[in-house]
């Protein structure tokens, strides 16, 4: 008799569990992503909620720029598109000089050492994808010269708790026309 309700009690959680995993694997894929246009600056992406832009000047050693972000956080993660016109302070460079730059850069700001890094294209234009960490981070990125634009997309985890839609996001990220104001 103890070994019929044993069994039963076995059954029981193993449909508990097994209803909960359906539970969470559904509403993981029930959080609806969108794609955002923004052709003021040349890209579309795709984020689980709309951007929150934001921006801000930034000191380089040609001078400051203007950074505007769009920003999604999905708590602990964060996902970035960074848009930086270089107004022709890049003109006969090297883009893969300015990547390494904007590389170096982002790594000294968010206090992380590189683990990976490869170069890669949108289109025609150079790009590098890398990632990096930090004592409590995490960063998925991949940067763009696009003329004299960078694009910088990022993907912010905690250490040891990587995004499972990284790549979804990367991926997404795409130039479109651009229509000057």
């Amino acid at each position: 008799m103890m070994h019929v309700v044993r069994k039963a009690l076995d059954l029981r959680f193993f449909v508990a569990v097994a209803v909960l995993c359906f539970a969470v694997a559904l509403s993981a894929q029930g959080q609806e992503w969108n794609s955002y246009s923004y052709p003021s600056e040349g890209f579309r992406a795709s984020f689980p909620s709309e951007p929150e832009q934001q921006k801000r000047n930034i000191s380089t050693e040609a001078g400051i720029f203007e950074l505007r972000s769009y920003l999604v956080q999905v708590a602990p993660y964060a996902l970035f598109i960074g848009v930086c016109d270089y107004a022709g302070k890049a003109a006969g460079s090297d883009p893969d000089a300015l990547l390494q730059g904007a590389k170096q850069g982002a790594l000294t700001n968010s206090s992380s050492h590189l683990v990976r890094e490869n170069k890669v294209t949108l289109g025609i234009y150079h790009g590098l994808d890398f990632e990096s960490e930090s004592d409590t981070a995490h960063y998925s990125a991949r940067i763009y010269m696009v003329g004299d634009t960078l694009y910088q997309t990022l993907v912010v985890s905690p250490l040891g708790k990587n995004y499972a839609d990284t790549v979804r996001f990367l991926d997404s990220f795409q130039l479109i026309p651009r229509a000057r104001n």
